[in-house]
């Protein structure tokens, strides 16, 4: 019976699980990622770390899910920054060498898409996802595939310019969307406003402040702004932000409709809240790569 390995891949954790080709999961590992991401060579690191979550019995492939900018083939890492010994390293084939089975990437927001995608009755034409963490991820799925543009770069929303805006980005970039609607931008609010209330609970307390308000109102419009230049169908919001208790969420999207082209797409969008758990993305992995397996067997058929 043939196994997948997902892999998901955080700035804070690393999560591994494994799936059989019946969808079943197991072994599910949650580890730092500094635990290997810190050492001296961190792709042997990761390869050691992959090894020891290997199941028993034939592996068809492995999957990693990377918050970065990665080449269009999905080969190489051409952005991790909180890991740039990866960066312009063909990760795929040197851990495929290393492990002895072929391993696949993808950014890991689109897997989180993937898991969400196959949880509805069907599969939409055009979707997007926007998962919202300590930064902002974004999925394109354009006619029955993940759209990576022309260089792989594709889905960075968080890194359009907002107007007006001056604050360094973490991207490199000065005023990008992601500086004023992700989770770092709340941790940073809760530092100088509300510094006795834990991250989790801000929105609890204090969802009726002003500048909350405001960033609500902020994500919504770019939000929006994606909405009506891609015309999708569905659109996922999910990520740990939007998983905060006391979490506007009915707000934001009467907001997102508020501010919706009609007659389309206002009245054709469907919004959807994404269910995600610790185990999503590792998840997503795994399926995404036994798809990845199916579209390799294609193409060798034809």
């Amino acid at each position: 019976m043939q196994q997948f390995l997902g892999v998901d891949i955080g700035g804070t954790h690393t999560r591994l699980m494994v799936m059989d080709e019946q969808q079943r999961f197991s072994g599910y590992r949650k580890v730092p990622t500094a635990s290997w991401a810190r050492q001296a060579d961190p792709l042997q690191g990761l390869t050691e770390l992959i090894a020891a979550a290997r199941p028993d019995g034939p592996l068809a492939r492995v999957m990693l899910g990377l918050p970065g900018i990665l080449s269009r083939d999905r080969r190489q890492v051409l952005s991790l920054p909180f890991i740039p010994a990866l960066d312009n390293q063909p990760v795929a084939a040197r851990l495929s060498q290393a492990l002895g089975v072929e391993v696949a990437m993808d950014k890991d927001v689109n897997h989180l898409m993937w898991w969400d995608l196959t949880r509805l009755p069907q599969l939409p034409r055009v979707a997007v996802g926007v998962y919202l963490g300590t930064g902002m991820g974004n999925s394109l799925w354009l006619e029955g595939a993940f759209y990576h543009g022309a260089h792989g770069a594709a889905g960075e929303l968080g890194h359009m310019p907002w107007p007006g805006e001056t604050t360094a980005c973490r991207c490199g970039n000065i005023g990008c969307v992601e500086s004023v609607t992700a989770g770092h931008w709340l941790a940073d609010w809760a530092t100088a406003h509300a510094a006795q209330t834990p991250i989790g609970e801000l929105f609890l307390h204090h969802a009726a402040h002003p500048d909350l308000q405001a960033f609500i109102t902020r994500l919504a419009q770019a939000i929006a702004a994606e909405m009506n230049i891609l015309d999708p169908e569905h659109l996922v919001l999910g990520g740990g932000v939007l998983a905060m208790p006391g979490f506007p969420q009915a707000a934001l999207i009467a907001q997102i409709r508020r501010h919706l082209r009609a007659p389309q797409p206002a009245g054709g969008l469907a919004i959807t809240l994404s269910d995600v758990t610790d185990e999503t993305g590792c998840r997503g992995a795994c399926l995404a790569a036994a798809r990845d397996l199916s579209f390799a067997g294609s193409r060798r058929q034809a």
